[in-house]
C-alpha cells in the first residue's frame, strides 16, 4: 500500500499488518534532534516511518535498527523510494546486540505490552514482535540505549502512561534523566493514553511536564494543534 507519510511530501510503502500509527507522528512532532547531531538511532524502526520524517528536521545520519527482515526491508525500500539512501541507513538487527558506542540521539516507539499469562497476544507474530516486548522489555531498551548514547546525549521516547513510574526508575537507574515530558490526551476530559518522554544520558535532575495534548474536540475532529501536526490532513 503507497501513500503520501502525513504531513510530509514523503512516501511511504507498506503491509496492512506493518502500518505505522499515531504513535510515530506524535513522536516524529516531538523529537528536536539536537543541531549539532551527527548520528541518529531509531531503535525498532519498523519499515522506517519515523526516519523519514525525521529526515524533514534534520541532516544528521539515522540509522534504523530492526529485528524483523521483513519490515526492515521495507523501510530499504522505503529509503529508496525516496532517494534518501545518502543520509537514512537501516540494520537488520536485534537492538541489543548493538556494539556502537558515543551516538548523539537515539528515538524509539518500543512495544508497550508487558507480556503475561493474560496477554492478549497476536496470532500474527509481526504484529506480536512489534506490539509486545516479546524480543526485548523495557529495562533491556533502556540499558542499550545508555550504552549507546554519548554523555549528555538525547533520547525520545513514546510510551503508555501506566508505565511512566517504571519507566523514571528505570531511566534513573542507566543514568537518564528526563528533562521534558508531555501527556498525551484523545479528549480534553480523558485520561492520558500515551507520555512522551525526552531524557539525557547524565544530565541534572531538572524536568519540565509539558502542556498536554489533546488529540480530538469530539468524534473524528482533531484539534488545532493536532491538524497543525497532520499538516492540515
Amino acid at each position: 500500500m503507497l501513500r503520501t507519510l502525513l504531513g510530509t511530501d514523503l512516501w511511504i510503502d507498506q503491509k496492512s499488518n506493518q502500518a505505522f500509527n499515531l504513535d510515530t507522528v506524535l513522536l516524529a512532532d516531538f523529537i528536536k534532534v539536537p543541531a549539532k547531531s551527527k548520528t541518529v538511532l531509531d531503535l525498532g524502526t519498523g519499515v522506517g516511518a519515523l526516519m523519514l520524517y525525521l529526515s524533514t528536521k534534520t541532516k544528521a545520519k539515522i540509522i534504523g535498527v530492526e529485528v524483523q527482515e521483513d519490515r526492515y526491508l521495507q523501510a530499504l525500500k522505503n529509503v529508496e523510494l525516496n532517494h534518501l539512501q545518502n543520509q537514512l541507513f537501516c540494520l537488520n538487527q536485534d537492538i541489543k546486540t548493538l556494539k556502537m558506542k558515543n551516538v548523539d540521539c537515539i528515538v524509539s516507539n518500543p512495544p508497550f505490552f508487558k507480556v503475561t499469562e493474560t496477554s492478549n497476544i497476536n496470532d500474527n507474530d509481526d504484529e506480536t514482535i512489534a506490539r509486545h516486548e516479546v524480543l526485548i522489555n523495557l529495562e533491556e531498551l533502556v540499558s542499550t540505549v545508555s550504552k549507546t548514547l554519548k554523555f549528555a546525549g538525547h533520547f525520545f521516547m513514546i510510551h503508555r502512561p501506566n508505565r511512566f513510574a517504571e519507566i523514571v526508575s528505570i531511566m534513573q537507574k542507566y543514568q537518564l534523566e528526563i528533562k521534558r515530558v508531555r501527556f498525551v490526551h484523545p479528549y480534553i476530559d480523558h485520561k492520558a493514553n500515551h507520555v512522551l518522554i525526552h531524557a539525557i544520558k547524565n544530565g541534572q535532575p531538572e524536568s519540565i511536564i509539558e502542556a498536554p495534548l489533546v488529540l480530538y474536540k469530539e468524534k473524528h475532529i482533531f484539534t488545532d494543534e493536532m491538524n497543525k501536526i497532520n499538516g492540515g490532513k
